[in-house]
């Protein structure tokens, strides 16, 4: 039988530098930091023309 290790948590995608990044930056925070989901909704609504986000 072969055993199977995946890399990444998303099965056989590969890990990429920007994906390293992340994990680094989110290494990097401070204990106990955290964000308010709501405020940070309405900023992403105020400048989703900014941003390219749409609606949906």
């Amino acid at each position: 039988m072969i055993e199977h290790i995946s890399t990444t948590p998303f099965g056989r995608r590969s890990l990429s530098l920007a994906m390293v990044a992340g994990q680094l930056a989110a290494d990097s925070c401070a204990p106990g930091a955290s964000a308010n989901k709501w405020q940070v909704f309405r900023a992403v609504c105020e400048a989703k023309g900014l941003l390219g986000a749409s609606d949906r």
